[in-house]
């Protein structure tokens, strides 16, 4: 097998590679080519079977809009990613399961909280110009469609960290899975009702604009 390493000393030059070896590919080609095939077999969570792929293509990803390194097996109506950057982050050793699970879940977290009041607040205090949601900062006041739902002033890291003492639960336990918008979500539909009530009793918010969002952080939580 080709080993795409042996190509490239370090991972940024792997990275580069790839990169520009994607971009010669139109979205929904099939893509045959070696040296992509061999990568994607070292994605460190999906077992691929290269040899039981039906095509391999560029194809847009829901609900992010971009184009992502696709697949789908022969004999299967299944279509699924697969991130070439974890690819390649697994085959120089710099992938560690346990810190990216635990990023995974925090995740599945943000987007079960996203369907309560927080969306009723976006929603409500936002207006659709131009097919896009605008909002006034609080902060420097400036009105921008790179407005966020700003969790105020109990921070969202806090509201979380409550949750798992209540509940006697440790992040790493909890089973998570995409579903078919392709949004990392809580697999245990309890756990989801009661992350979601919990969040909701709690959670009051402002909006923000990108830049303030990212200076305010977590207030020191």
């Amino acid at each position: 097998m080709y080993i795409l390493k042996d190509k490239c000393k370090n991972m940024s030059s792997a990275n580069g590679y790839v990169r520009q070896l994607l971009k010669q590919f139109n979205e929904n080609i099939n893509i045959d080519n070696e040296e992509i095939f061999s990568l994607i077999c070292y994605h460190p969570t999906k077992q691929i079977n290269k040899n039981n792929i039906e095509w391999l293509r560029m194809k847009n990803r829901k609900p992010f809009n971009q184009l992502a390194l696709t697949y789908k097996y022969k004999n299967s109506e299944i279509e699924d990613d697969i991130s070439w950057k974890l690819c390649i982050r697994n085959m120089y050793g710099k992938y560690k399961r346990d810190e990216e699970y635990i990023k995974n879940v925090h995740t599945a977290f943000r987007n079960e909280s996203h369907n309560g009041t927080k969306k009723e607040y976006f929603i409500k205090n936002t207006s659709i110009e131009n097919d896009n949601f605008v909002g006034v900062c609080e902060l420097c006041k400036l009105k921008t469609k790179n407005i966020t739902t700003d969790h105020y002033p109990f921070p969202y890291k806090k509201i979380l960290c409550e949750f798992e003492t209540d509940n006697k639960i440790k992040i790493s336990d909890i089973d998570i899975y995409e579903n078919e918008n392709n949004l990392i979500r809580i697999k245990d539909k309890k756990i989801a009702r009661n992350w979601l009530f919990f969040h909701d009793q709690i959670a009051t918010y402002r909006l923000l604009c990108n830049t303030c969002n990212s200076k305010m952080g977590s207030y020191g939580f």
